[in-house]
Protein backbone atom coordinates (compact mmCIF):
# COMPACT_ATOMS: atom_id res chain seq x y z
CA UNK A 1 0.00 0.00 0.00
CA UNK A 2 3.02 1.94 0.73
CA UNK A 3 3.96 1.82 -2.82
CA UNK A 4 0.57 3.43 -4.51
CA UNK A 5 0.92 6.02 -2.30
CA UNK A 6 3.77 7.13 -2.77
CA UNK A 7 3.50 6.35 -6.54
CA UNK A 8 0.26 9.30 -5.89
CA UNK A 9 1.53 11.91 -3.78
CA UNK A 10 4.85 11.56 -6.80
CA UNK A 11 2.12 12.17 -9.62
CA UNK A 12 0.52 14.89 -7.59
CA UNK A 13 3.73 16.85 -6.65
CA UNK A 14 5.14 16.16 -10.51
CA UNK A 15 2.61 17.75 -11.95
CA UNK A 16 1.55 20.57 -9.25
CA UNK A 17 5.16 21.81 -10.05
CA UNK A 18 4.65 22.57 -13.63
CA UNK A 19 1.76 24.38 -12.36
CA UNK A 20 4.04 26.23 -10.24
CA UNK A 21 5.83 27.42 -13.32
CA UNK A 22 2.51 28.81 -14.53
CA UNK A 23 2.13 26.64 -17.43
CA UNK A 24 1.27 22.78 -17.82
CA UNK A 25 3.94 21.35 -19.49
CA UNK A 26 2.55 18.72 -21.32
CA UNK A 27 5.66 16.37 -21.48
CA UNK A 28 5.43 16.21 -17.92
CA UNK A 29 1.73 14.77 -18.55
CA UNK A 30 2.82 12.52 -21.08
CA UNK A 31 5.54 11.15 -18.40
CA UNK A 32 2.98 10.81 -15.98
CA UNK A 33 0.70 8.12 -18.67
CA UNK A 34 4.08 6.40 -19.49
CA UNK A 35 4.40 5.50 -15.73
CA UNK A 36 0.53 4.68 -15.71
CA UNK A 37 1.23 2.72 -18.95
CA UNK A 38 4.83 0.57 -17.22
CA UNK A 39 2.29 0.02 -14.29
CA UNK A 40 -0.12 -1.57 -16.21
CA UNK A 41 1.88 -3.78 -18.82
CA UNK A 42 4.71 -5.09 -16.71
CA UNK A 43 2.09 -5.95 -13.89
CA UNK A 44 1.93 -9.67 -12.86
CA UNK A 45 -1.58 -11.23 -10.81
CA UNK A 46 -2.50 -7.27 -10.41
CA UNK A 47 -6.68 -7.17 -10.74
CA UNK A 48 -9.12 -9.53 -10.81
CA UNK A 49 -8.81 -10.67 -14.94
CA UNK A 50 -5.50 -10.73 -14.72
CA UNK A 51 -5.28 -14.83 -14.09
CA UNK A 52 -7.85 -15.45 -16.22
CA UNK A 53 -6.36 -14.27 -19.41
CA UNK A 54 -2.74 -15.73 -17.90
CA UNK A 55 -4.00 -19.26 -17.99
CA UNK A 56 -5.95 -18.36 -21.24
CA UNK A 57 -2.24 -17.64 -22.84
CA UNK A 58 -0.65 -20.35 -21.27
CA UNK A 59 -3.47 -23.10 -22.37
CA UNK A 60 -4.09 -23.83 -18.14
CA UNK A 61 -8.18 -23.72 -18.62
CA UNK A 62 -10.10 -26.29 -19.27
CA UNK A 63 -12.43 -26.22 -22.43
CA UNK A 64 -9.90 -23.85 -23.59
CA UNK A 65 -11.43 -23.69 -27.33
CA UNK A 66 -14.59 -22.78 -25.84
CA UNK A 67 -13.45 -19.96 -23.62
CA UNK A 68 -10.65 -18.98 -26.39
CA UNK A 69 -13.62 -18.84 -28.84
CA UNK A 70 -16.60 -16.52 -26.50
CA UNK A 71 -14.02 -13.76 -26.73
CA UNK A 72 -14.18 -11.05 -29.20
CA UNK A 73 -12.48 -11.09 -32.39
CA UNK A 74 -9.40 -8.89 -31.56
CA UNK A 75 -8.83 -10.83 -27.94
CA UNK A 76 -8.50 -13.61 -29.82
CA UNK A 77 -6.09 -12.38 -32.09
CA UNK A 78 -3.70 -10.75 -29.42
CA UNK A 79 -3.97 -14.12 -27.64
CA UNK A 80 -2.87 -16.06 -30.82
CA UNK A 81 0.42 -13.28 -31.01
CA UNK A 82 1.29 -13.80 -27.46
CA UNK A 83 1.30 -17.51 -27.74
CA UNK A 84 3.15 -17.57 -31.19
CA UNK A 85 5.25 -15.26 -29.93
CA UNK A 86 5.92 -17.09 -26.73
CA UNK A 87 5.46 -14.08 -24.88
CA UNK A 88 2.75 -14.12 -22.25
CA UNK A 89 2.98 -10.24 -21.23
CA UNK A 90 2.33 -9.07 -24.61
CA UNK A 91 -1.18 -9.37 -24.65
CA UNK A 92 -1.33 -6.81 -21.41
CA UNK A 93 1.15 -4.69 -23.03
CA UNK A 94 -1.14 -3.92 -25.64
CA UNK A 95 -4.10 -3.45 -23.83
CA UNK A 96 -2.26 -1.27 -21.41
CA UNK A 97 -1.20 0.90 -24.13
CA UNK A 98 -4.36 1.11 -25.53
CA UNK A 99 -5.58 2.25 -22.22
CA UNK A 100 -3.50 4.79 -21.20
CA UNK A 101 -2.99 6.43 -24.53
CA UNK A 102 -6.40 6.65 -25.07
CA UNK A 103 -6.64 8.47 -22.05
CA UNK A 104 -4.05 10.93 -22.41
CA UNK A 105 -4.64 11.74 -26.13
CA UNK A 106 -7.80 12.49 -24.76
CA UNK A 107 -7.79 14.58 -21.83
CA UNK A 108 -4.46 16.44 -23.13
CA UNK A 109 -6.85 17.38 -26.39
CA UNK A 110 -10.17 18.52 -24.01
CA UNK A 111 -9.74 18.82 -20.37
CA UNK A 112 -9.98 22.76 -18.65
CA UNK A 113 -7.30 21.22 -15.88
CA UNK A 114 -5.35 18.05 -16.82
CA UNK A 115 -3.93 17.66 -13.36
CA UNK A 116 -7.50 17.48 -11.64
CA UNK A 117 -8.24 15.00 -14.54
CA UNK A 118 -5.88 13.21 -14.37
CA UNK A 119 -5.57 12.63 -10.44
CA UNK A 120 -9.48 11.55 -10.99
CA UNK A 121 -8.56 9.01 -13.36
CA UNK A 122 -5.82 7.75 -10.80
CA UNK A 123 -7.58 7.97 -7.80
CA UNK A 124 -11.42 7.09 -8.46
CA UNK A 125 -11.77 2.66 -7.83
CA UNK A 126 -13.97 2.95 -11.20
CA UNK A 127 -11.62 4.21 -13.81
CA UNK A 128 -7.52 3.60 -13.57
CA UNK A 129 -7.64 0.68 -10.71
CA UNK A 130 -10.90 -0.87 -12.93
CA UNK A 131 -8.29 -1.11 -16.09
CA UNK A 132 -5.87 -3.25 -14.28
CA UNK A 133 -8.92 -5.88 -13.88
CA UNK A 134 -11.52 -5.94 -16.75
CA UNK A 135 -9.19 -5.76 -19.50
CA UNK A 136 -11.13 -5.95 -22.24
CA UNK A 137 -14.18 -3.86 -21.53
CA UNK A 138 -11.49 -1.23 -20.51
CA UNK A 139 -10.04 -1.12 -24.01
CA UNK A 140 -13.34 -0.51 -25.50
CA UNK A 141 -13.91 2.07 -23.43
CA UNK A 142 -10.64 3.94 -24.10
CA UNK A 143 -11.28 3.29 -27.42
CA UNK A 144 -15.17 4.82 -27.01
CA UNK A 145 -13.39 8.26 -24.70
CA UNK A 146 -10.54 8.85 -27.55
CA UNK A 147 -13.58 8.69 -30.46
CA UNK A 148 -14.91 11.93 -28.59
CA UNK A 149 -13.13 14.12 -31.06
CA UNK A 150 -15.36 12.25 -33.91
CA UNK A 151 -18.06 13.02 -31.78
CA UNK A 152 -17.60 16.74 -31.28
CA UNK A 153 -16.83 17.28 -34.81
CA UNK A 154 -19.65 15.09 -36.04
CA UNK A 155 -17.62 12.76 -37.67
CA UNK A 156 -19.57 9.76 -38.05
CA UNK A 157 -17.82 7.57 -40.22
CA UNK A 158 -15.11 7.98 -38.12
CA UNK A 159 -16.72 7.51 -34.97
CA UNK A 160 -18.48 4.13 -36.41
CA UNK A 161 -15.03 2.56 -37.12
CA UNK A 162 -13.78 3.01 -34.00
CA UNK A 163 -16.94 1.68 -32.27
CA UNK A 164 -17.01 -1.00 -34.41
CA UNK A 165 -13.45 -1.57 -32.96
CA UNK A 166 -14.28 -0.84 -29.18
CA UNK A 167 -17.06 -4.04 -30.01
CA UNK A 168 -14.03 -6.06 -31.13
CA UNK A 169 -12.68 -5.90 -27.88
CA UNK A 170 -15.49 -5.72 -26.08
CA UNK A 171 -19.48 -6.08 -27.20
CA UNK A 172 -20.50 -3.84 -24.47
CA UNK A 173 -18.96 -1.05 -26.46
CA UNK A 174 -22.30 -1.43 -28.42
CA UNK A 175 -24.04 0.47 -25.99
CA UNK A 176 -22.01 4.01 -26.38
CA UNK A 177 -23.50 4.65 -29.77
CA UNK A 178 -26.10 6.67 -28.49
CA UNK A 179 -22.98 8.84 -27.68
CA UNK A 180 -22.96 10.87 -31.08
CA UNK A 181 -26.50 11.58 -30.91
CA UNK A 182 -26.56 13.08 -27.11
CA UNK A 183 -24.01 15.88 -28.49
CA UNK A 184 -26.48 17.51 -30.31
CA UNK A 185 -29.41 16.93 -27.81
CA UNK A 186 -29.98 20.30 -25.54
CA UNK A 187 -32.89 19.09 -23.22
CA UNK A 188 -34.07 21.25 -20.79
CA UNK A 189 -32.84 21.61 -17.03
CA UNK A 190 -35.35 19.47 -15.40
CA UNK A 191 -34.24 16.33 -17.29
CA UNK A 192 -31.49 15.75 -15.32
CA UNK A 193 -33.14 15.87 -11.93
CA UNK A 194 -35.89 13.89 -13.48
CA UNK A 195 -33.61 10.98 -14.33
CA UNK A 196 -31.07 10.95 -11.35
CA UNK A 197 -34.72 10.19 -9.07
CA UNK A 198 -35.76 7.71 -11.48
CA UNK A 199 -32.76 6.00 -11.55
CA UNK A 200 -33.81 4.62 -8.10
CA UNK A 201 -37.00 3.87 -9.36
CA UNK A 202 -36.47 1.86 -12.63
CA UNK A 203 -34.36 -1.27 -11.97
CA UNK A 204 -37.49 -3.48 -12.50
CA UNK A 205 -38.18 -1.75 -15.89
CA UNK A 206 -34.91 -1.66 -16.96
CA UNK A 207 -34.53 -5.28 -15.82
CA UNK A 208 -37.36 -6.03 -18.49
CA UNK A 209 -36.04 -4.05 -21.14
CA UNK A 210 -33.13 -5.99 -21.07
CA UNK A 211 -34.89 -9.37 -21.16
CA UNK A 212 -36.30 -8.08 -24.38
CA UNK A 213 -33.71 -6.64 -26.16
CA UNK A 214 -30.56 -8.76 -25.34
CA UNK A 215 -31.40 -11.17 -23.18
CA UNK A 216 -27.56 -12.77 -23.15
CA UNK A 217 -26.72 -10.29 -20.90
CA UNK A 218 -29.10 -11.51 -18.24
CA UNK A 219 -26.64 -13.86 -16.91
CA UNK A 220 -25.10 -10.57 -15.38
CA UNK A 221 -27.69 -9.63 -13.36
CA UNK A 222 -26.92 -11.34 -10.41
CA UNK A 223 -28.35 -10.41 -6.87
CA UNK A 224 -24.86 -9.07 -6.26
CA UNK A 225 -23.27 -5.74 -6.86
CA UNK A 226 -19.86 -7.07 -5.50
CA UNK A 227 -17.71 -5.91 -2.57
CA UNK A 228 -17.87 -2.69 -1.95
CA UNK A 229 -19.66 -1.27 -5.18
CA UNK A 230 -22.42 -0.12 -3.48
CA UNK A 231 -20.05 2.22 -1.45
CA UNK A 232 -19.02 3.50 -4.49
CA UNK A 233 -22.15 4.04 -6.41
CA UNK A 234 -23.75 5.79 -3.26
CA UNK A 235 -20.41 7.92 -3.96
CA UNK A 236 -21.16 8.73 -7.15
CA UNK A 237 -25.01 9.05 -6.35
CA UNK A 238 -23.52 11.72 -4.21
CA UNK A 239 -21.39 13.66 -6.91
CA UNK A 240 -24.50 13.49 -8.64
CA UNK A 241 -26.49 15.02 -6.22
CA UNK A 242 -24.47 18.50 -6.53
CA UNK A 243 -23.88 18.59 -9.71
CA UNK A 244 -27.85 18.98 -10.26
CA UNK A 245 -26.68 22.32 -8.50
CA UNK A 246 -24.33 23.71 -11.63
CA UNK A 247 -26.18 21.55 -14.37
CA UNK A 248 -28.71 24.39 -15.55
CA UNK A 249 -26.04 26.97 -15.37
CA UNK A 250 -22.83 25.37 -17.10
CA UNK A 251 -24.57 23.46 -19.81
CA UNK A 252 -25.67 26.45 -21.52
CA UNK A 253 -22.08 27.38 -22.11
CA UNK A 254 -21.68 24.92 -24.86
CA UNK A 255 -22.40 21.76 -26.20
CA UNK A 256 -19.26 19.68 -24.76
CA UNK A 257 -20.30 20.86 -21.25
CA UNK A 258 -24.10 19.89 -21.75
CA UNK A 259 -22.45 16.46 -23.65
CA UNK A 260 -20.52 15.76 -20.26
CA UNK A 261 -23.88 16.55 -17.99
CA UNK A 262 -25.87 13.88 -20.40
CA UNK A 263 -23.39 11.57 -20.25
CA UNK A 264 -22.99 11.33 -16.65
CA UNK A 265 -26.35 11.67 -15.51
CA UNK A 266 -27.32 9.06 -17.96
CA UNK A 267 -24.60 6.66 -16.79
CA UNK A 268 -25.64 7.11 -13.51
CA UNK A 269 -28.95 6.03 -14.40
CA UNK A 270 -28.14 3.09 -15.94
CA UNK A 271 -25.96 2.08 -13.34
CA UNK A 272 -28.51 2.94 -10.17
CA UNK A 273 -31.17 1.25 -12.46
CA UNK A 274 -29.20 -2.18 -12.38
CA UNK A 275 -27.33 -1.58 -8.95
CA UNK A 276 -29.48 -4.80 -7.58
CA UNK A 277 -29.19 -6.89 -10.46
CA UNK A 278 -24.94 -6.77 -10.11
CA UNK A 279 -22.20 -5.64 -12.47
CA UNK A 280 -24.34 -4.66 -15.75
CA UNK A 281 -25.58 -2.03 -14.44
CA UNK A 282 -21.93 -0.54 -14.23
CA UNK A 283 -20.08 -1.92 -16.65
CA UNK A 284 -22.50 -0.04 -18.75
CA UNK A 285 -22.35 3.06 -17.29
CA UNK A 286 -18.79 3.18 -17.80
CA UNK A 287 -19.19 4.22 -21.61
CA UNK A 288 -20.85 7.85 -20.18
CA UNK A 289 -19.31 8.48 -16.60
CA UNK A 290 -16.10 8.49 -17.97
CA UNK A 291 -16.57 12.12 -19.47
CA UNK A 292 -17.10 13.06 -15.31
CA UNK A 293 -12.81 13.32 -15.96
CA UNK A 294 -13.62 16.01 -18.51
CA UNK A 295 -16.67 17.69 -16.62
CA UNK A 296 -15.23 17.95 -13.40
CA UNK A 297 -12.43 20.55 -14.52
CA UNK A 298 -15.54 22.62 -15.95
CA UNK A 299 -16.94 23.04 -13.00
CA UNK A 300 -14.23 23.96 -10.86
CA UNK A 301 -13.21 26.45 -13.46
CA UNK A 302 -16.29 28.01 -11.80
CA UNK A 303 -15.55 29.14 -8.76
CA UNK A 304 -14.04 32.52 -7.19
CA UNK A 305 -11.97 30.80 -5.34
CA UNK A 306 -10.37 27.97 -7.55
CA UNK A 307 -6.98 28.22 -5.79
CA UNK A 308 -8.50 26.98 -2.69
CA UNK A 309 -10.96 24.39 -4.60
CA UNK A 310 -8.28 22.91 -6.47
CA UNK A 311 -6.36 22.05 -3.42
CA UNK A 312 -9.51 20.82 -1.79
CA UNK A 313 -9.88 18.43 -4.82
CA UNK A 314 -6.41 16.84 -4.14
CA UNK A 315 -7.14 16.41 -0.15
CA UNK A 316 -10.65 14.45 -1.73
CA UNK A 317 -8.80 12.48 -4.63
CA UNK A 318 -6.13 11.45 -2.01
CA UNK A 319 -8.93 10.25 0.32
CA UNK A 320 -10.56 8.17 -2.74
CA UNK A 321 -7.33 6.93 -3.61
CA UNK A 322 -6.99 5.48 -0.25
CA UNK A 323 -10.73 4.36 -0.41
CA UNK A 324 -9.98 2.19 -3.84
CA UNK A 325 -7.11 0.33 -1.80
CA UNK A 326 -9.41 -0.01 1.24
CA UNK A 327 -11.68 -1.69 -1.11
CA UNK A 328 -9.63 -4.01 -2.01
CA UNK A 329 -8.08 -4.87 1.42
CA UNK A 330 -11.66 -6.16 2.65
CA UNK A 331 -12.36 -8.07 -0.21
CA UNK A 332 -13.06 -11.94 1.39
CA UNK A 333 -11.23 -13.58 -1.93
CA UNK A 334 -8.33 -11.29 -2.38
CA UNK A 335 -6.68 -8.26 -3.10
CA UNK A 336 -6.72 -7.51 -6.55
CA UNK A 337 -3.96 -4.63 -6.11
CA UNK A 338 -1.71 -5.10 -3.23
CA UNK A 339 0.92 -6.24 -3.01
CA UNK A 340 1.72 -4.95 -6.68
CA UNK A 341 4.09 -7.55 -8.04
CA UNK A 342 5.73 -6.92 -11.97
CA UNK A 343 6.16 -9.94 -14.36
CA UNK A 344 9.80 -10.35 -13.81
CA UNK A 345 10.98 -13.57 -12.42
CA UNK A 346 7.41 -14.69 -11.86
CA UNK A 347 5.42 -17.48 -13.06
CA UNK A 348 2.05 -19.43 -12.54
CA UNK A 349 3.13 -20.33 -9.16
CA UNK A 350 3.56 -16.92 -7.97
CA UNK A 351 -0.29 -16.22 -8.25
CA UNK A 352 -1.65 -14.30 -5.02
CA UNK A 353 -3.73 -17.04 -2.68
CA UNK A 354 -7.33 -16.97 -2.09
CA UNK A 355 -8.32 -15.28 1.22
Amino acid sequence: MILYILFFLVVLSFLEFDRKLKKINFNSLLFVFIFLFFISAIRFDVGWDYVSYYNLIEKNVDYYDSQFMRLELFNRYLILLSQYLGFTQLFFIITSFIITFSFYSTLKKYSADVIISTLLFISLPIFFFSSLSIIRQYTAIGIIFYSFRFIQARQSFRFIIFLVIAICFHKSAIVAFPLYFLYLWKPQFYFFPIIYIFGFFSSDILYWSVAKVVPQYLKFLEKSIGVGGDKVLLLFQVIGFLLLFFAHRLQKRNGDNNFYFLSFFIGLFIWSSLSKYGHAGFRGSLYYIVFFLLLTPNIIAEFKQKVLIREMTYVVCFSFFLLTLYLGKVNPKKDPNIPYQSFFFKDKFDFKKIK
